[in-house]
């Protein structure tokens, strides 16, 4: 029961490690733009207001 655990484990973590990379730099790199763009709206606002 220990080793089909374990061997579980192992495909669920270890299969699919560079999709989660990849998926993990994509959501930054979103994440970083809507930052950028909610900061400049930010600036925006404070300027024109």
């Amino acid at each position: 029961m220990k080793t089909q655990q374990i061997s579980n484990w192992d495909k669920t973590v270890h299969a699919p490690f560079r999709k989660v990379v990849k998926f993990d730099l994509i959501c930054m790199g979103i994440g970083a733009m809507i930052g950028m763009g909610a900061g400049a709206y930010l600036v925006a606002s404070n300027l024109l207001g």
